[in-house]
């Protein structure tokens, strides 16, 4: 009698007439349909859940220093339980370096910064000296909108060993990023470095290391800069860096550190 209801309610009573066996198969697949349904629905909770605690950790690790933050006030920022800030994040030092990854990345995206459409711009503009601009304009975009997170890495990496690794960690990965970056760059227009794997290194090194938060840091407390303060003297920087061949008469880069200018007359070529 049930499957005859089951049959009716769900197929109409000339469609599953037929086989009772299945009626029994809609039923379960149902049953099925309706448990992928409420994993998915959870899924999705979970993971709004997780923003709101990964951002409401970012907002006070900014505002008030690590140390001064406790999980707690995370829950209560967030407005969920304070188990549910454990299940997104484990640790204070982890949600640290969750809050440091949506600072820098500035969405809750899970592209690697080298995967992104700002740097595949970068590889997509044929000219150097636009490339330099647009290099520098990420840089200090991404630097000027993590500074707060970056001066609580510091503060925790101070008293806390594993916020010590994952700010180790994620120096490392900055410098891959940066490497990425500069075999994006169009160094054949380039008269001051070679464009070997030994010199693409040594030049993404010296950018990784000038044009650092640590950097932006002493520039901001002592100078008061900002990231609009920031960004032209990359744009200096890179180009002394780069020394991109400026355009010769017919707008293509020259092939010496003088392209597109004449000699004077009576000068001699020797």
């Amino acid at each position: 009698m049930a499957a005859s209801f089951a049959a009716h309610f769900l197929c109409g009573s000339t469609l599953c007439a037929e086989s009772s066996y299945d009626v029994n198969v809609d039923v379960a697949g149902k049953r099925s349909y309706d448990a992928a349904k409420r994993k998915a629905r959870a899924a999705v909770e979970r993971d709004a859940t997780r923003r709101k605690v990964v951002e409401a950790a970012r907002d006070l690790f900014a505002s008030r220093g690590y140390v001064a933050t406790t999980v707690q006030d995370i829950a209560t920022e967030a407005g969920v339980a304070l188990q549910s800030v454990y299940n997104a994040g484990g640790s204070k030092a982890e949600l640290l370096h969750l809050a440091a990854d949506l600072a820098v990345a500035g969405d809750h995206g899970d592209q690697k910064l080298v995967a992104r459409p700002a740097i595949g711009d970068i590889g997509a503009e044929p000219d150097l000296r636009r490339q330099l601009a647009m290099f520098a304009r990420f840089v200090a975009t991404t630097i000027d909108r993590a500074l707060p997170i970056f001066t609580a890495e510091r503060e925790a990496a101070a008293v806390d060993p594993r916020a010590a690794a994952h700010l180790q960690e994620a120096r490392s990965l900055r410098l891959e990023t940066f490497r990425g970056i500069v075999r994006l760059l169009a160094l054949d227009q380039a008269d001051g470095v070679a464009a070997t794997p030994a010199a693409v290194d040594e030049l993404a090194t010296t950018i990784w290391s000038i044009a650092s938060p640590e950097v932006f840091l002493l520039q901001s407390a002592t100078l008061a800069w900002s990231g609009a303060d920031f960004e032209p003297w990359l744009i200096e920087l890179f180009t002394r860096l780069v020394a991109p061949r400026p355009p010769t008469q017919s707008g293509r880069p020259g092939r010496s550190g003088r392209p597109g200018k004449k000699r004077p007359p009576g000068r001699s070529t020797a």
